[in-house]
């Protein structure tokens, strides 16, 4: 029997919906005490966390769960038809590309600059991380982004250079690093309440930003591996520390209206019968008696499927013979508590637990690292079960399996390939962009199929395109691409089609 090694249990951190409010002078009649033209970082700082959560749980969400093989297009449904066709167009993320840069980005640059003028260096240290992780969502999906002339309008940068996804990612470590260095543990002065991630615990964000490092090397492995191990073996030296149990950086939500899970608001919107699962992952699940499969998806509560995961071929749905009179029902749905049905109060996951011990195992792995690849992998496995409600009895039984064994003997090939797959699984429903942004990487899981309406033909999409709010405004835009052209770190799903 495996056994977790470390397990240090935490209490949950509830979300905090009130904020501070901001002095005001109401003895100065030029100022409008009603439409103030300034915040404190303290009400700016909960939005940028906030709205980063709503884009990345809802409309990237399913993006990343259809393309990521976790959910596909239910046979009664069309709201997502498109993403099981890989036919999307240049409108059907612009309204998220403005979003995250006229949002959170810019949100995150105004706590910045109003930050050092104050010297609140626990604020500019948040928010150049958190630039950082937004940053590396965007180039990830689109590949070259605007970057260093970004979020620069103030200054009369209104057309800004899109930079290579290789600079942007040189200058992702940058801010990560200048986010570190600006961390000051020992003063008082930081946020509380309105950090949603830790309520200001310095050392908790010191080992976020560590493990977004580690992610950004890692996602080089393949195209720049000799400047992802220089980079790996210089925090391990270091004596880096990463995400541990109870570290997870989540946005939580409610049952209250207006501050509930996205994902469950927009399934709520549009009906429950557009997205169901995809037999990829739920097969995979099955196959291995995972208990989460109860967690990451509903049982069927229709005849003839009633009390059974019942999932779909990839973009099969509309292909099922009568699909009209189905019932999803008959089918089964995202789960409660990644923001399915019945689930306001899940939460949008940044980077979990399970994600910081599979980048370790990676690490270490491919000989980068210091420490026990094996234990990592398996330590990571039982931190999903546990960030889920599951038992380390349930963990033990899971991981006696012959099929979960660590290839200990086996090529680092071998090793990644297992590590890819129990990280996959963990992301399911949770963290789907990085679940397809993983198998993008390293073409595992190897498990994928093409979907059954495609219209791109025997292949994968592996990006998004550029928005028409960038063609047709900025005329530094790069020739558009289609979802078959693979971004810069992409070097492995040639021969997955």
């Amino acid at each position: 029997m495996r056994t977790i090694r470390t397990i240090k249990f935490t209490a949950v951190v509830a979300l905090l919906l009130s904020a501070t409010s901001c002095k005001k002078d109401f003895l100065d009649v030029n100022v409008d005490p009603n439409n103030p033209t300034k915040a404190t970082v303290d009400l700016v700082l909960p939005t940028a966390l906030g709205y980063s959560a709503y884009n990345l749980g809802n409309p990237y969400q399913v993006l990343g769960g259809y393309w990521g093989q976790i959910w596909t297009q239910g046979p009664t449904g069309s709201q997502f038809q498109s993403y099981d066709q890989y036919s999307i167009t240049s409108s059907t993320f612009n309204a998220q590309w403005v979003n995250m840069y006229a949002g959170p980005l810019n949100d995150l640059k105004y706590i910045i600059e109003e930050a050092t003028k104050d010297g609140n260096t626990n604020y500019i240290a948040v928010a150049k991380i958190m630039q950082a992780y937004i940053f590396q969502v965007m180039t990830d999906l689109h590949g070259d982004i605007p970057f260093t002339e970004a979020l620069q309008g103030g200054k009369g940068v209104i057309a800004p250079k899109f930079d290579s996804q290789q600079d942007v990612y040189d200058g992702l470590i940058k801010l990560v690093n200048d986010g570190l260095a600006a961390i000051d543990e020992a003063t008082t002065v930081h946020p509380g309440a309105d950090d949603f991630f830790y309520h200001g615990d310095m050392h908790q964000w010191r080992k976020f930003a560590n493990t977004l490092k580690l992610k950004i090397y890692l996602r080089q492995a393949y195209v720049r591996p000799t400047v992802a191990q220089a980079g790996i073996q210089a925090m391990y030296t270091a004596g880096a520390e990463f995400i541990d149990q109870g570290d997870e950086a989540a946005v939580p939500f409610s049952n209250v209206t207006f501050n509930q899970h996205p994902l469950f608001a927009h399934i709520t919107s549009v009906g429950e019968f557009n997205i169901l699962a995809s037999q990829t992952a739920l097969g995979s699940l099955l196959a291995l008696n995972d208990p989460r499969v109860d967690v990451f998806y509903k049982r069927a509560t229709a005849a003839p499927n009633t009390g059974n995961h019942v999932g779909i071929v990839q973009g099969n749905g509309r292909n099922l013979p009568n699909p009209a009179t189905l019932n999803d029902r008959q089918f089964s749905k995202p789960g409660a508590a990644v923001g399915g049905p019945g689930g306001p109060a899940a939460r949008v996951i940044f980077i979990s637990e399970a994600e910081s011990y599979f980048l370790q195992a990676e690490a270490v792995a491919r000989g980068w690292g210091t420490g026990d690849a094996e234990q990592l992998y398996y330590d990571g496995i039982a931190l999903s079960f546990l960030s889920w409600g599951l038992t380390i009895t349930q963990f033990n039984t899971y991981a006696s399996q012959a099929a979960i064994d660590f290839p200990v003997a086996g090529t680092t090939d071998d090793k990644i390939k297992a590590i890819i797959f129990q990280k996959w699984t963990s992301f399911c429903g949770s963290q789907n962009v990085e679940a397809w942004t993983e198998w993008r990487r390293t073409g595992y899981p190897n498990i994928f199929t093409v979907s059954a309406t495609s219209n791109i033909g025997n292949v994968f999409p592996v990006r998004l395109l550029y928005p028409d709010s960038e063609v047709t405004s900025n005329p530094n835009t790069p020739p558009q691409k289609t979802v078959t052209d693979k971004v810069w770190w992409d070097v492995n799903t040639t021969g997955q089609n």
